[in-house]
Order: structure tokens, then C-alpha cells, then sequence
């Protein structure tokens, strides 16, 4: 076990590096290393989900809530999301036409503490938490408030929303890639377009969930994992016996989580004080 002095992560019981084996995956467009999509194949062919909900992208920075049931559904759903997807509100829908009965939930950290709290506090029998059996949060400085953001890119720099292809971020640079080209914008810059509750969010890597992920930039090429409890640590080490993904030890990039984690508080402290 890692003791972290520091409760800017929540709680962590092991932190791993960790990236997919497989190369279709590593292959396909994942945010880095793929471990996610590889852990959650892993549990679909194991029987131990029936069902994946995710979010998707549709068109240019649009997305919408799937269900992937399987590898090939799975893969159809990786890549970047810049946009906020109303999923917290369709998931139960998606949960009963699917009639799913064990589901991994990859979502932000402010949809995980929702799942999260519905699971383990549940309080009407319409509540769906006995349904989801793994919590994964990606890590996350904040979301765009979609039509604004789609509106500066337009005025300012002629791309317009539909013509989106992805949008990667780079240390503190933030690319945005479309049929011309790709525009690189400094991501202080464009802090101003995201979500208000973004803006005053605390939570950076989904203290709720079962599994925290995202990645770091001194390991490019891997995903950091956080199990935050005994069944997603043994949800990981059960992936890597199986060879579906390559894993290492990474308490030593903490340091960098918890950089990502102190910028997002103070950023959101400094935006409170704006309010009041």
C-alpha cells in the first residue's frame, strides 16, 4: 500500500503505470498507453461486466452516451472528449434497454462522485447503483462549454465545429486538429471557454471512483493508474496476468498527479473567491 500525505488525490491504494499489449489498440486513436480500453476488453471477455457505458464522439467536439458490449464497440468509442456529454442523465435509460446488470462506468470525476455516491449510498429503489460494478474516472482539468467554444474557433480562427477531427493536449498546449491543419493554443488562453462548474471544480482525478486514470507527461506513451480499493487493484493485476496489458510501478510519478491536482484547487479557489 502507498501512503500519500496528501489528499489531493483521494485514496490511493497502489498507482501503476500501465499500457495496452495489444497492438490494434495501442493503434486505434486512445489517449495514452490505451491501459483503460485493454482492462475494460479484459473484462468484458471475462464475463465480469456485460457492458461498458462510455461517452462517444459523433461529430466534430459533439458526443453522446454509448453502450459497448463488445471488443470491436469498445474500440469504436476511444479518443479525447473536450465537450460535456449529458451522460449522468442517460445512463439509467441506457443501463434498462440494454438490460445490463454489471457495468463499468468510464466518466469525469464529477460524474464518478455521482455513480459513486448512488452505489454506495443509495437512497430510492429506482436507483440503478447495485448495477455498476467498476467506477472509472479519467483525469480532468475541465470541459467546454461546447456552443462558446465552437463559436470562438469560428470567429477567430475559421474552423468550425464539424470540422474537428481531435483535440490534443501537450504540456501546456492544447492541439487542435482539423482538415487545414493543426492550431496549437496556449490552454491558459482558452480557460475562459470552459465549463463555470468546471472552472470551480476541486476534483481532478475522480476521488469517487474505483479506478482513476489519465496520463502524465514525463511518461508519454503510458497510462497512470490509480486503484483506489481492493476489487479494481485486483481488477489490474488480473488484466496484466491475463497479457492484456504491461504494467509497472508508478508511485514515483504521484508527485506529478498531485501537481495537476494543487493547479486544478487553486484555480477553483481563485474563481470562488470571483463569486462571492
Amino acid at each position: 500500500m502507498i501512503n500519500v500525505a496528501d489528499s489531493f488525490v483521494g485514496h490511493v491504494l497502489n498507482i501503476y503505470l500501465a499500457k495496452a499489449t495489444d497492438g490494434e489498440v495501442l493503434n486505434t486513436k486512445v489517449a495514452s498507453g490505451g491501459a483503460v480500453t485493454a482492462i475494460l476488453n479484459y473484462a468484458l471477455d471475462e464475463g465480469l461486466i456485460d457492458g461498458v457505458v462510455t461517452a462517444k464522439r459523433t461529430n466534430g467536439l459533439e458526443g453522446k452516451a454509448v453502450v459497448a458490449r463488445s471488443r470491436k464497440e469498445l474500440l469504436a468509442t476511444v479518443g479525447n472528449k473536450w465537450s460535456i456529454v449529458p451522460f449522468a442523465s442517460r445512463i439509467k435509460t441506457k443501463i434498462e434497454e440494454n438490460n445490463l446488470n454489471q457495468v463499468a462506468v468510464v466518466c469525469l470525476p464529477c460524474q464518478a462522485q455521482f455513480f459513486g455516491q448512488m452505489r454506495d449510498f443509495p437512497m430510492l429503489e429506482t436507483d440503478f447503483g447495485e448495477r455498476i460494478e467498476y467506477i472509472i474516472s479519467l483525469f480532468c482539468m475541465g470541459t467546454f462549454a461546447f456552443e462558446t467554444f465552437i463559436n470562438y474557433l469560428h470567429m477567430n480562427h475559421g474552423i468550425k465545429g464539424r470540422d474537428v477531427r481531435d483535440i490534443v493536449l501537450r504540456g501546456d498546449v492544447i492541439e487542435v486538429h482539423h482538415p487545414r491543419g493543426v492550431l496549437r493554443l496556449s490552454i491558459r488562453e482558452i480557460y475562459r471557454y470552459l465549463q463555470v462548474g468546471c472552472l470551480v471544480c476541486t476534483d481532478y482525478t475522480g476521488s469517487w471512483s474505483d479506478i482513476s486514470a489519465g496520463v502524465v507527461e514525463t511518461k508519454p506513451g503510458w497510462t497512470i493508474l490509480i486503484a483506489r480499493n481492493k476489487k479494481a487493484d485486483e481488477l489490474i493485476k488480473n488484466a496484466k496476468k491475463r497479457g492484456y496489458i504491461e504494467v509497472r510501478d508508478g508511485s514515483p510519478f504521484i508527485g506529478d498527479v498531485i501537481t495537476g491536482a494543487r493547479e486544478k484547487l487553486a484555480r477553483s479557489q481563485k474563481n470562488m473567491m470571483c463569486l462571492f
